[in-house]
């Protein structure tokens, strides 16, 4: 393992290991096409730059920043479409891992890390992706937000990862909450620039990948 004191890495998945905007992208399209057929919102087409803003947010941050006015009972069945038309395209193949990441986890894997799995992401669509890339190679313990009804990242961390597994850690995400939940445990974390993040969003990150191939030189490093 080098001279690092880290031992244990907490993955983001979506935008950090998942290229999530292959099956998000048409999913919440058509969610969004079948409100506008009810009357509920205006027809849009939204762009490759606005759907990838979406992602990595909760269904209620998603829905409350984009239509603040529209009640749950209205977006909340089309947000469960999105979840079952991403489970529809994992099972078909559809969906894909950036290029580098499965030799990039084996090498974490064999330098002797703990790897963890962090995702505000929904419970079914966690074992959905645990089965399709067959994450158990890597992953020794998978954390989504909804088992913890959606709490920060930060908290989730707090109460279950830490105690739970050894220091120190690091953290890889694409987001402003990753680095967000880097800061609030006092941990580095790197950020990961191919993802859907600005590099804004990043500018506080220890170190910044700009594909998945540099993420292990660079903990490694830390």
């Amino acid at each position: 393992m080098g001279t690092s004191n880290i031992r244990t890495i907490v993955f983001d998945y979506d935008g950090t290991l998942h290229d999530c905007l292959v099956i998000f992208g048409q999913a919440f399209q058509r969610a969004w096409d079948n409100l506008a057929a009810a009357g509920h919102v205006e027809p849009h087409v939204f762009t490759e730059a606005e759907r990838a803003s979406c992602i990595g947010l909760t269904y209620k941050e998603l829905w409350s920043g984009l239509v603040p006015d529209l009640p749950e009972k209205i977006w909340m069945p089309e947000a469960q479409e999105i979840t079952n038309k991403m489970l529809q395209l994992i099972e078909d193949g559809t969906a894909r891992l950036y290029p580098g990441v499965p030799e990039m986890l084996q090498r974490l894997k064999d330098d002797g890390f703990t790897l963890v799995f962090l995702s505000n992401c929904r419970i079914p669509y966690r074992d959905a992706m645990r089965k399709r890339f067959s994450l158990d190679r890597w992953f020794s313990a998978y954390f989504a937000g909804e088992e913890y009804d959606f709490a920060p990242k930060a908290d989730i961390f707090k109460q279950h990862i830490e105690p739970a597994f050894p220091g120190g850690f690091v953290f890889v995400g694409d987001r402003y909450k990753d680095i967000a939940a880097a800061f609030a445990n006092d941990m580095p974390c790197v950020g990961c620039t191919y993802g859907f993040g600005t590099r804004e969003e990043l500018a506080g990150a220890t170190a910044l990948a700009d594909s998945p191939s540099q993420i292990a030189g660079i903990i490694e490093a830390l």
